[in-house]
C-alpha cells in the first residue's frame, strides 16, 4: 500500500533580520524589529519562536509582550497554524472582500489623500485588514513564558502583495 501522507506546513517561519530598537534592565524592557520579505498575498508567517526569544532576551519574568505591524495591509493574528484553516481563511476572505471589485481607494482619478508615486492597487487589502485583522496583539508573560494555548501561534498575515515588511516585538515587565 502506497503511503499518501503529505506533510503540509501552514505558516512559514520567518528568516529575517532582527534589530534591537530599545532595551532596559530596570524595568525589564526590550523592543526588537524583524525585517523580512513576503512572497505572495494571503501568506501566514509564524512569529511565535521570535516572540518567545525576545521575551527570553528581555529577561521579563512577569509582564507582557506586544507584537505589532506598522503596515496597514497586514495583520497580527493568534490562531492555529494549520494548512486547511489557512486555505479556509483565504477562501472566506475572497468571498467577503473580493480582489476584483471596485474600491474607491484604488480610483486615482478621485483619490487625493495619502497617494504616493508607486501606489499599489490594494483597496481590498486595506478592507481585509480592518474587517478581519488587527495591527497588534498583547500576550501575558508569566514565569518567563509567553502564555499561548496548545495550538495557538502568533502569525503575521500578508493581506496585500509580496514586499519588504517589518514586525515589532515589545516585551516589558519585571
Amino acid at each position: 500500500m502506497e503511503d499518501r501522507t503529505v506533510l503540509r506546513r501552514a505558516a512559514q517561519p520567518i528568516q529575517g533580520t532582527l534589530t534591537v530598537l530599545a532595551q532596559s534592565d530596570s524595568p525589564a524592557i526590550r523592543t526588537e524589529a524583524v525585517h523580512f520579505s513576503t512572497t505572495d498575498s494571503m501568506e501566514f508567517w509564524d512569529l511565535t519562536d521570535i516572540v518567545r526569544d525576545v521575551v527570553v532576551r528581555s529577561r521579563v519574568r512577569h509582564g507582557q509582550v506586544t507584537v505589532g505591524t506598522p503596515h496597514t495591509t497586514t495583520s497580527i493574528v493568534i490562531n492555529e497554524s494549520e494548512t486547511g484553516f489557512h486555505n479556509d481563511f483565504r477562501q472566506l476572505s475572497d468571498v467577503l472582500i473580493p480582489v476584483d471589485v471596485y474600491y474607491e481607494h484604488d480610483d486615482l482619478a478621485i483619490r487625493t489623500e495619502n497617494v504616493q508615486e508607486d501606489e499599489y492597487v490594494n483597496g481590498h487589502a486595506h478592507c481585509r485588514q480592518l474587517l478581519i485583522g488587527q495591527s497588534s496583539v498583547t500576550l501575558p508573560v508569566v514565569e518567563g513564558e509567553v502564555l499561548l494555548g496548545q495550538w495557538q501561534k502568533v502569525m503575521f498575515v500578508e493581506l496585500d502583495q509580496a514586499r519588504d515588511r517589518r514586525a515589532f516585538v515589545h516585551a516589558q515587565g519585571i
